[in-house]
């Protein structure tokens, strides 16, 4: 087992940034929101506890976010546009350009996936899982299935521009992310492996960046 595998986890933040930069009331909703579910799991977990937590009202949390799936939502969704900064912004004018793009996106997204919380969620759905999927649905839809289609439409605007070689968008994206999170996905979540700090963030991002465009030379 490499030796990165071994080490103990590294500080964290107590919650995401993507959190942080909420509204008051809502951050503190979908802070309590997470402590509840990682004490009682989502099938268990009640919007009246949630809400104590959080120090508001039944009426309030409803208010802001409709029911407990939408509380989830919009957890996910939180992260899910933090990853996707870098992709609305990305303008490509040249190879160099969509470079800088496929990295920004890389060092967004495994910030993201290794944060915390996000972790804890992914958790949560595996040990829910078979029995309830509802919560490995809010993910897929929420935030695998949104990022993968702004993933794809960079590589077709890449092709399109004639800066990125033949192949499939879809499977093109699926190499590039591949080769972005390897194995380190599986060994965050079962709590083995640090969370990779800034410059291994950056450095794993360059090198699945050069390696996807060497895969698909123009």
């Amino acid at each position: 087992m490499p030796a990165t595998v071994r080490k103990k986890a590294s500080h964290a933040p107590e919650h995401p940034a993507p959190i942080d930069a909420l509204p008051p009331r809502r951050r503190a909703i979908l802070i309590a929101a997470v402590g509840v579910l990682m004490e009682k799991g989502y099938a268990r977990a009640s919007t009246l506890e949630i809400a104590t937590r959080a120090r508001v009202s039944k009426r309030e949390l409803y208010a802001e976010f409709g029911s407990k799936r939408g509380i989830l939502e919009a957890l996910i969704d939180s992260a899910s546009t933090e990853m996707q900064v870098p992709l609305v912004s990305a303008e490509i004018g040249d190879r160099h350009a969509l470079a800088a793009a496929l990295t920004a996106y890389g060092i967004a997204a495994l910030t993201t996936l290794s944060n915390p919380y996000v972790l804890a969620t992914y958790r949560l759905a595996i040990a829910e899982a078979p029995g309830n999927t509802e919560l490995g649905e809010i993910l897929d839809a929420s935030g695998r299935t949104p990022n993968r289609r702004m993933l794809v439409e960079l590589m077709q605007r890449g092709q399109a521009a004639g800066f990125l070689g033949a192949g499939e968008p879809l499977d093109i994206a699926g190499e590039f992310f591949s080769l972005l999170m390897g194995d380190l996905m599986v060994w965050l979540l079962v709590g083995v492996s640090p969370a990779p700090d800034r410059p291994e963030i950056r450095a794993r991002a360059e090198r699945a960046t050069r390696t996807v465009l060497a895969l698909h030379p123009v």
